[in-house]
């Protein structure tokens, strides 16, 4: 569980101020909470199930925009935060000039999350274009910068996605996407082709070793479709480095129609997304999201093992957790792990000591596992391992 939200906490007195359009920083009523909170349950059912909001211009909607600053933004800023944490490509860019592209910017969370790390390197120097077909989004995002992130100069471009992209007139390190691709094309029979063919055209202003970041809802149609585009963008060139550095095709595509892979990250959130949240009768113990990470040319097929599956010497089987853990009817817990190539079944006994003695049971998604001596369950066709007595577990928890 991450606790440290020292950096999103310096920004919540701001977003309360340009919801109320005045600069007081006092906590919310009990009045403002129930407002809020109201109009955060209405959006959050238009953005799940029949996504009756989605592309739907609810940033021009006043009470709606309050749910989402005080909610949405602190949410998207964790989950930008959380995945970059884990990709030293994006660690390692600190320390020199860098340009970012914040494609669907809206307020502006993944720009913030992102230059929020990236400054924590004092050498480093940030330039920001900010695009949406919201001109009210792209106008918060950049009074937001004005007023928390004054050393970074912003560039504002209002534009539809659909109806064509102005010439951009420089190169981006970074090319950021979060919680947008999935509005484009949302009708169309052939829309994963559209939102393919426009970020292929928009690689042209990334930089040698540029990073596209694309992050979507954990839905079941919004992950598998990112999944696709996460093979189709191999087969154009990009190099994946992060969650999965695999350049396979996803093995959860391959599991069938109702197989998808996101990330899951326990938290507990700060205020007032806390009584947000449990006023609106919200679940938020944890952030989910599927997200991709590509480098835009050829890279070195080494995994790190700060964010990759771990890989030693005599290992039996190594990958990434996918699954929570599922107790079946033979009282065995199971989780999945994906190797990029194939996803295996693990699974122990749920009272078994050696499981419990090497932290099997605490596995969460996206712990990069290798596990040695395991029993041998499966067969060639259907790979499974067990958890016997000389079984040993190593871990890199995912952040």
């Amino acid at each position: 569980m991450l606790t440290n939200d020292s950096l999103l906490k310096k920004h919540i007195p701001t977003l309360i101020s340009m919801w109320r359009k005045n600069k007081k920083q006092n906590p919310l009523s009990q009045k403002e909470l129930a407002e809020v909170s109201a109009h955060l349950l209405s959006l959050q059912r238009g953005l799940t199930g029949k996504r009756t909001l989605v592309g739907d211009g609810y940033m021009e909607n006043t009470s709606k925009l309050g749910a989402y600053l005080l909610y949405y933004w602190p949410v998207s800023y964790m989950q930008i935060y959380w995945a970059a944490k884990n990709c030293p490509e994006i660690q390692n860019l600190g320390g020199r000039e860098i340009n970012i592209l914040d494609l669907g910017c809206g307020p502006g969370p993944a720009a913030t999350s992102l230059c929020d790390q990236l400054l924590q390197n004092a050498s480093t120097k940030i330039s920001v274009t900010l695009v949406d077909y919201s001109s009210k989004a792209v106008d918060l995002a950049a009074q937001f910068f004005s007023a928390d992130l004054k050393s970074i100069p912003t560039e504002k471009i209002v534009c539809d996605f659909q109806k064509g992209f102005p010439p951009l007139k420089k190169k981006y390190d970074i090319i950021v996407m979060s919680h947008a691709l999935n509005e484009l094309w949302k009708k169309s029979p052939d829309a994963n082709q559209r939102r393919l063919d426009f970020l292929l055209s928009l690689s042209k202003n990334l930089s040698d070793g540029g990073i596209l970041f694309l992050v979507e809802p954990a839905l079941l149609e919004t992950s598998r479709n990112l999944l696709s585009l996460r093979d189709r963008l191999i087969q154009n060139g990009f190099s994946l480095v992060s969650p999965c550095q695999k350049q396979a095709d996803c093995p959860a595509l391959k599991a069938g129609p109702n197989h998808t892979c996101h990330a899951e990250i326990n938290w507990k959130p700060l205020e007032p997304i806390l009584s947000i949240s449990k006023n609106a009768g919200l679940d938020r113990e944890s952030v989910k999201m599927t997200y991709f990470i590509f480098k835009k040319s050829p890279m070195d097929q080494t995994v790190p093992t700060e964010s990759g599956a771990i890989q030693t010497k005599n290992t039996a089987v190594a990958g990434k957790i996918v699954s929570d853990g599922m107790l079946n009817k033979s009282g065995r817990v199971r989780f999945l792990m994906c190797d990029g190539k194939k996803r295996i079944a693990i699974s122990a006994k749920k009272d078994d000591p050696r499981a419990k003695e090497i932290g099997f049971f605490n596995l969460k998604r996206y712990d990069s596992i290798c596990v040695t001596n395991p029993e041998i369950r499966g067969d060639k066709e259907n790979q499974a391992f067990g958890i016997n007595p000389d079984t040993n577990l190593t871990v890199i928890p995912f952040a």
